[in-house]
């Protein structure tokens, strides 16, 4: 009967520690999961904090903005590359922007008549950067961006990208307003 009891005690030790065990592991386990659980919420956080201050640099009042386009038939091709290039501002992610002149039909068409009839280097490239705006074809405008900004010489804001339609319009708003936003949706 000892010998019985002994077992039985021994069995329900043994039972008690593999189950404290068991335990101890699941608390310890769920623990972990519940540390990688705060760890991804917390960088999902952060990510929309980073994504909306990135939203607000890419849309956001960034100065130096004119409405006039400021050249004429005897600009010279230096200034045009300028105006294009803030044209570009609009439609294009970068590090850093400065100055923005509206990207409309009128503006496009301006500054078409003033390359189509002028005898600059970069003529043929200009225009062909140009056509494709009186298209309405901005596909490559990051790359017609960054066209500009190396003639120009840039070492800091190249493009690194295209602005989804809400994006741009956020920037329109918040840089040349109602009037101006009703212009861009018209055709070029």
């Amino acid at each position: 009967m000892k010998r019985g009891l002994n077992l039985t005690t021994t069995l329900i030790l043994a039972f008690l520690f593999i189950g404290g065990l068991a335990f101890y592991q699941f608390k310890d386990n769920s623990s972990e999961y519940e540390k990688k659980q705060n760890k991804l919420e917390a960088n999902a956080v952060v990510g929309k904090d980073a994504a909306a201050k990135e939203k607000e640099e890419q849309t956001g009042y960034i100065g130096g903005v004119q409405y006039d386009i400021g050249i004429d038939k005897n600009s010279s091709q230096k200034a045009v590359i300028e105006v294009m290039h803030k044209m570009t501002h609009q439609k294009v992610k970068a590090a850093e922007k400065w100055g923005a002149i509206p990207m409309i039909p009128d503006t496009i068409n301006q500054v078409y008549n003033i390359v189509k009839n002028s005898h600059f280097e970069l003529k043929d490239d200009l225009l062909g950067i140009l056509k494709k705006w009186k298209k309405g074809d901005f596909e490559e405008i990051a790359e017609d961006h960054n066209y500009f900004w190396q003639h120009q010489g840039g070492t800091i804001g190249k493009a690194y990208g295209k602005m989804t339609k809400t994006e741009e319009e956020t920037f329109i708003l918040n840089n040349f307003g109602d009037e101006v936003a009703k212009e861009v949706n018209a055709k070029p």
